[in-house]
């Protein structure tokens, strides 16, 4: 938890959640819920927040990832994320859905959505390192590396981060062969 509060109800702001506006009258951080209701009053949405528990689900190893969920209300649609949180913070998705609809159905559309990502496998141990899959299939999502120096953005695969050091290792058992780059959403799954 940080030690930020939403200035609209006073509740602690935890790292991965809270809105920054930008107002005539200076900045306000604001929680999600407060963030989601003033968004729905000004567009005359019909629209009720739920702060969803944190979850946790076994990968297809039978390792336990802790995801916790972020609701933001955007137009006429929301997004509902699910961002794994603890002592190692990898896997992230998102759904997008329309503002008004049931946020339950759109959590059972995330939830379904991170039972096929944690079922899926694309690097395996080998020695001290790691190998692409026999599937030669790698997804995964570019982040930034809060710990790098050179501004860099680090990969997460199967919930790990790979450098991009690291994903040249893992490349280059396959030099001559093709490879297909495809960048999209994260609310998208392909």
């Amino acid at each position: 938890m940080s030690e930020k509060t939403c200035s609209a109800c006073g509740v602690p702001i935890a790292s991965y959640d809270g809105v920054l506006l930008s107002a005539p009258d200076g900045a306000r951080l604001l929680c999600s819920r407060c963030y989601n209701e003033t968004i729905a009053e000004h567009l005359g949405l019909n629209f009720a927040h739920v702060a969803f528990e944190p979850v946790t689900l076994e990968d297809r190893d039978g390792v336990p990832h802790r995801f916790q969920f972020r609701t933001r209300v955007f137009g006429d649609q929301l997004s509902l994320e699910a961002l794994e949180t603890g002592p190692q913070e990898g896997y992230q998705c998102s759904v997008i859905a329309d503002a008004e609809q049931d946020l339950f159905v759109t959590f059972r559309a995330l939830f379904e959505r991170l039972r096929r990502e944690l079922g899926r496998k694309h690097l395996e141990r080998e020695g001290e390192g790691y190998r692409i899959t026999d599937a030669g299939v790698l997804r995964g999502q570019i982040t930034s590396d809060p710990d790098g120096f050179a501004a860099m953005p680090l990969l997460i695969i199967d919930g790990k981060p790979v450098t991009w050091e690291e994903l040249g290792r893992l490349v280059s058992p396959y030099m001559g062969f093709r490879f297909k780059l495809e960048l999209f959403d994260r609310s998208e799954e392909r």
